[in-house]
């Protein structure tokens, strides 16, 4: 039962850090998300290879923000923007 609970609650953190990433890319320019994802105490790395992206470590995972025409798999569209887990995305 402790292993279902611990499942869960990885999922509505993981659900909950994408909700906050969403609000955070809505209200900025893509090249500004850098200074607010950090007063949001995320570790943000900004990577230009392959393609211009953000990279965020949160718990074991690599969570990337990166323009949608790049994007195949994202978990949350804003604008012209994809969000999602690395590898998924």
């Amino acid at each position: 039962m402790s292993i279902l609970k611990e499942k869960i609650d990885r999922f509505l953190l993981e659900a909950n850090e994408l909700d906050q990433i969403a609000d955070i890319v809505k209200n900025n320019k893509f090249l500004d998300l850098r200074k607010d994802l950090l007063r949001a105490k995320f570790k943000v790395d900004f990577v230009f290879s392959p393609v211009p992206h953000y990279r965020i470590k949160s718990g074991g995972k690599t969570i990337v923000i990166v323009n949608k025409k790049y994007a195949d798999k994202a978990d949350k569209i804003v604008g012209d923007i994809a969000i999602g887990f690395e590898g998924k995305i």
